[in-house]
């Protein structure tokens, strides 16, 4: 199988994670995008994130009824920090014939050679990086690169308009603002 993967703090998800996902499917023909919150992520140990259970159900909500996307526990079962080459260890001892892709913002791009084993991270999975704003492509590693509808918000963007009562509205599934509003999440 032909699997991208979208990890991330997903705190909380938005259309932007959404379209880039449904973009990157179509663009590589993958057989489904995996959505994969982080665990314990080691690079956001300096600010208070959402329990990760919360951020799961949220995941599962905004995908749920499309049958192109999936959404896997797998950091969130792993004690200590979570490390993306960790991950795609797991997933390939899991399902060694599967094709590995996964998919971040341009302006990610650059971050990932200060990830934790960085240089067998890219060499193991396919590194597909969609079109953000502010991005970076002068990277020592090879990707791809698909380019999806521009979306200029951001988590901590989202995080500051439901602290501040802000409308929401189509910038999150209504399944999650439901759920976020049900939880006072990002209350002030």
């Amino acid at each position: 199988m032909r699997v991208g993967i979208l990890g991330g703090t997903f705190d909380p998800i938005h259309i932007g994670h959404l379209i880039a996902a449904s973009a990157v499917h179509e663009e590589l023909n993958l057989d489904t995008v995996l959505f994969i919150p982080a665990g314990d992520p080691w690079q956001k140990h300096d600010r208070d994130i959402s329990p990760a259970h919360q951020r799961l159900e949220m995941v599962s909500l905004a995908i749920e009824g499309d049958s192109r996307f999936q959404v896997s526990d797998i950091e969130l079962t792993r004690s200590g920090p979570t490390y993306a080459i960790d991950t795609v260890r797991a997933l390939k001892h899991a399902n060694p014939q599967d094709e590995l892709f996964w998919i971040v913002g341009s302006d990610a791009l650059s971050g990932i050679s200060t990830w934790h084993e960085w240089k067998a991270f890219v060499s193991e999975v396919r590194v597909v990086a969609v079109n953000r704003i502010g991005h970076d492509e002068s990277v020592p590693f090879d990707y791809l690169s698909v380019n999806m509808p521009e979306v200029r918000i951001s988590a901590t963007q989202l995080r500051d308009r439901f602290t501040r009562g802000r409308d929401t509205r189509y910038v999150v599934p209504q399944q999650v603002n439901d759920y976020i509003a049900k939880h006072g999440l990002y209350r002030a």
